[in-house]
Order: C-alpha cells, then sequence, then structure tokens
C-alpha cells in the first residue's frame, strides 16, 4: 500500500510538472486551461508509455523466441534407456562410457560379480565444473551394507562437453575409471555397473560359470540377441524373449527359472529381471510370485 501510495504521487507529481512546463512554454492569452491541461496529459502518457500497442506485442512475441531459441535441444528428445555393463579392469582395457544430458539426471549403482551392492568410498570428477555429481556419501555409525552407498547420481551441466570420473570403491585398489560424455541421442537413466570381483558384501556361494559367459549373459540381460542366435517364442507369454544356438537357450523373464538346470544366470540389480543360459528344452518350470508354472516353448 505504502508503495502504490508513492506510485500516485510520482505520477501525480509528474503530470503536475508537465502542466506548469507546458504553461511556461505558451502564453496564457493564446490557450486556455483545458488545452494546457490536454497537453500535460499527452506528454505524460508519451512518458509513461512511449510505444504503441502493436510494438509491444512484437517485443513480447521477440522475448518470448529469445526464450524458445535458448531451450531448443534439438529436432529429436534423447531416447531414455536403462543398461548395464562389465567393467573391465585390465590394463589396456576402454572405460566404460556412460551417456548423460544436461538437465537429466542419472544414476548409477556399482554391483560385484555376486550381483551385491559394491560400497563406494571415494569419487573424484575430471571438471567439477562441467558435471554435478552427488552420492550418500556414509556417516559416522553408518553400515556399509545400508542402501544406496553404491549409487551415484550424476549431472551434466552442459550440452556437449565430455570428462571422466573415478570411482573408488571399498576394498579395490584399482579406481574404476568411467566416460561421461553429454549430448547424445540416447540418455541413460540408470546403469548397473558390474566390477568382475567380489565385494565386502559378496554372496558366499560360488559361481559354477566362466567369467568369459557374464558379458554373453549381459547382453541377454538388457534384452539383446545372442550373435548368430535364433529367437524362440513362448506359448502366452509375449513378455519374455528367448533365443537358441545349436542345443542352448537363453531366456531373458522376470520369473524364477526352476527346472531344467541352467548352466549360468544373471539378475538386474533390483531382482526384477533375470536371464538364463540354459539346455534346449520344451518346457520350462518357473517360479512366478511364490506359484510353480510351466512355460511351453514353441518349436523346442
Amino acid at each position: 500500500m505504502k508503495r502504490m501510495l508513492l506510485n500516485i504521487i510520482s505520477i501525480v507529481g509528474a503530470l503536475y510538472s508537465s502542466v506548469v512546463f507546458a504553461q511556461a512554454l505558451v502564453p496564457s492569452s493564446s490557450m486556455d486551461d483545458s488545452n494546457i491541461d490536454k497537453i500535460a496529459f499527452e506528454e505524460m502518457k508519451q512518458s509513461l508509455s512511449p510505444l504503441s500497442n502493436s510494438q509491444v506485442r512484437d517485443l513480447r512475441n521477440m522475448y518470448n523466441q529469445m526464450n524458445r531459441n535458448e531451450a531448443y535441444s534439438g529436432d529429436v528428445p534423447a531416447k531414455p534407456v536403462a543398461s548395464s555393463l562389465i567393467v573391465d579392469l585390465a590394463p589396456g582395457a576402454t572405460p566404460p562410457v556412460i551417456r548423460l544430458g544436461a538437465g537429466f539426471i542419472t544414476s548409477v549403482l556399482f554391483l560385484d560379480s555376486t550381483g551385491q551392492p559394491w560400497p563406494i568410498k571415494a569419487i573424484d570428477v575430471g571438471d567439477p565444473n562441467l558435471f554435478n555429481v552427488q552420492w550418500n556419501k556414509s556417516a559416522a555409525g553408518e553400515k556399509s551394507d545400508d542402501s544406496m552407498l553404491n549409487t551415484l547420481l550424476i549431472q551434466s551441466k552442459t550440452m556437449f562437453k565430455e570428462g571422466n570420473l573415478a570411482v573408488m570403491l571399498r576394498g579395490l585398489n584399482t579406481p574404476v575409471m568411467i566416460t561421461l560424455i553429454p549430448g547424445q541421442p540416447v540418455i541413460d537413466y540408470r546403469v548397473d555397473v558390474q566390477v568382475p570381483r567380489k565385494g565386502p558384501l559378496a554372496k558366499i556361494e560360488e559361481s559354477i560359470l566362466p567369467m568369459g559367459a557374464n558379458q554373453l549373459l549381459l547382453s541377454v540381460l538388457n534384452g539383446i540377441a545372442p550373435p548368430q542366435s535364433k529367437p524362440v517364442r513362448f506359448e502366452g507369454k509375449p513378455d519374455i524373449n528367448g533365443w537358441r544356438i545349436g542345443k542352448t537357450l537363453f531366456v531373458r523373464m522376470k520369473e524364477t527359472a526352476l527346472s531344467p538346470g541352467w548352466y549360468s544366470s544373471m539378475s538386474a540389480a533390483d531382482d526384477t529381471m533375470h536371464a538364463y543360459e540354459m539346455p534346449l528344452t520344451s518346457t520350462i518350470l518357473v517360479l512366478d510370485n511364490g506359484e510353480m508354472k510351466k512355460i511351453q516353448v514353441e518349436g523346442a
């Protein structure tokens, strides 16, 4: 209210000044008071709004177009995906790549070879001005198996500038190096990074498979057909993916396989998707929400 009164007083003062100025310029004998008031009012209108209505609309349209141009990022929006990858810690290996987008957050989860979370000890960003990296650093009294200690949240601050990230995991002497590339047509919303070692929270049971088979199962877990394989369908189960190579069957499904005995398996970090390598069979016995079911393999 006080500001409004001040504005009214300011306008009245300006109007009074315009009247006095008009009276000083024009002899009183040649112009009556009504004409002086009109001149002062027109001058006040010109000083308060020197632009016409069409000019004001043109400026507003220009301003809106500038904001649209500033927010423009491409003809086609980036495709969001969730994927998994295995880190190769051998010397000379190519570091894994994570695709980012300005204004988008990517979650990165670190797992060991048994699928258990691998807590993060420390991180270092190549250029903190290019990337915002957050992680739930453990506090005093916090257990190493508390949730989210193996998760990074990464956001690119720019559209196209690349960088890298070093992640030190607890109990692992070799840092995990990751290349960060923004501005790609595909954005990794979530990445499960599996380190081919046993972490501090590793499962006790041993895997019966050689580590070389993990990369193939990882592709199956991501929904990618193995090389030189043929697709397989399952009766009444369009959500199950399968491929066969000779007498070997690769299956990607949410259910837990019970029979036949599979050669190897791999699960997603949240245990909602499983990949199996098993002998070719016409029937698979699975456990679906605690209920045993049979799935028919077509063409087996």
